[in-house]
């Protein structure tokens, strides 16, 4: 018999056969298939050691602690189709208290966290009495998509430690939100899709910090004494000499006020420094630059993560701005757009999540500057900058409310004002 397209497609990814005789495909393939790619493409295997990164890898854990904790924190508001904010929303109820466990910030700050190192985030909806509703965050490398015979996302298996061992759970898939990076890998022949990791790209730089850690740390556990203090002349001291010497210069040296200082022995002694070589030195400095490459993986600037060569004060505010407008901003927007997309298609509602700009001091501030330079400037180089905006951005700078539909710029207004009309 003629091989189906599944069966091919079994084969072509496991090298096995399969004998679907009369069972449904699905309940012998599909999660076998899917294992088996993911284990080919290292999937799984790097969702694992990425989460271990980001609590083994100083840097790892900095920047994604930094993105994952600073975007969730951002105030969230509900409004409705129309841009409008809306007093009383129950997306906005059961975000800020998804289940038992997590409140808002935390809640959101784990989604960021899975997303930002695996690729991948498994939200679980579960339906409740009246207004009971839970989310639950799933392990991102615990999560196995499953799929049906024409390849199409049927459920989802999770597995659990449990009594010393593993169990496994599987849920409908119309109970899992599953938030990916943009950068996904498509499973052939199926709509599954998965995120790729900003690690994968960077896990050269994670590995080579990784060692320079241990490296430093390897270096100052062992480094013990700093110099070796002999008799200068050819006949040794006696052991009893050399125990009062040594007596006298720890009295001597010890403290804190006595660091790095040099003490004057009447004694006809040698000193040899043992201090880190120029190669020991030149590892340390290395993990500067490890620290640059994982910022810029994120998009962030390594200014906020204390490389501060050639930094000043106006260039760690500019680095904040650019963060926020760079990275939490859109982290924000994402899940708090597909947030609403999964939870409005569950509670049957038209809300939207987003962020409330006006709650973000640097972005305030920079509202405030525009401002400033507008009526610094004159009149007539004033009006030409203005006329760039749409009246809602005008009306932002001085602090009023968007309108509802007019998005005319101010040069159209005006020209719209002065055509002459008929008669």
């Amino acid at each position: 018999m003629a091989d189906n397209i599944v069966t091919k497609f079994f084969k072509s990814i496991t090298n096995k056969s399969y004998s679907g005789g009369g069972q449904s495909p699905f309940s012998q393939i599909s999660l076998q298939t899917i294992g088996d790619f993911f284990s080919f493409s290292q999937g799984k295997t790097n969702m694992a050691r990425y989460t271990k990164a980001y609590g083994d890898n100083p840097i790892v854990y900095m920047i994604v602690k930094k993105i994952a904790f600073t975007s969730a924190s951002i105030k969230r508001i509900a409004v409705n189709d129309q841009g409008e904010e809306i007093a009383n929303s129950r997306l906005i109820d059961l975000l800020n208290n998804p289940n038992k466990d997590q409140g808002q910030i935390e809640f959101t700050e784990q989604i960021n966290e899975f997303l930002s190192i695996t690729g991948n985030v498994f939200i679980r909806y579960v339906k409740g009495i009246g207004m009971g509703e839970e989310l639950i965050i799933l392990i991102s490398q615990n999560v196995d998509i499953n799929c049906d015979s024409i390849g199409e996302v049927v459920s989802y298996t999770y597995s659990y430690p449990s009594n010393g061992g593993t169990k496994e759970v599987t849920y409908p898939a119309d109970e899992i939100l599953h938030l990916k990076t943009s950068n996904v890998v498509n499973v052939d022949n199926t709509d599954i899709k998965y995120g790729l990791s900003p690690l994968q790209a960077a896990w050269v730089a994670v590995c080579s910090s990784s060692e320079k850690f241990k490296a430093e740390a390897s270096i100052f556990k062992n480094r013990g004494i700093v110099g070796l203090l002999s008799n200068g002349s050819d006949i040794p001291m006696t052991g009893q000499e050399r125990d009062r010497q040594q007596s006298q210069l720890n009295g001597n040296l010890g403290g804190a006020e006595k660091f790095n200082g040099i003490s004057v022995s009447t004694a006809n002694l040698k000193y040899v420094q043992l201090g880190m070589s120029p190669t020991d030195l030149k590892l340390l400095e290395g993990i500067i630059s490890s620290l640059r490459i994982l910022c810029s993986v994120y998009g962030m600037p390594s200014i906020l993560f204390n490389d501060n060569e050639k930094s000043t004060f106006n260039n760690f505010e500019q680095a904040v701005k650019i963060a926020y407008n760079d990275v939490y901003i859109p982290l924000a927007n994402k899940v708090d757009r597909e947030l609403s997309r999964f939870l409005n298609d569950k509670l049957g509602t038209n809300d939207f999540i987003t962020v409330d700009l006006t709650s973000i001091e640097v972005i305030k501030a920079s509202t405030n500057e525009v401002a400033q330079a507008l009526n610094s400037m004159s009149e007539r180089l004033s009006t030409i900058a203005i006329q760039s905006l749409t009246d809602n951005e005008v009306r932002d700078l001085i602090g009023l409310g968007v309108l509802e539909e007019n998005q005319l710029t101010i040069a159209q207004s005006v020209q719209s004002t002065n055509t002459p009309t008929d008669g």
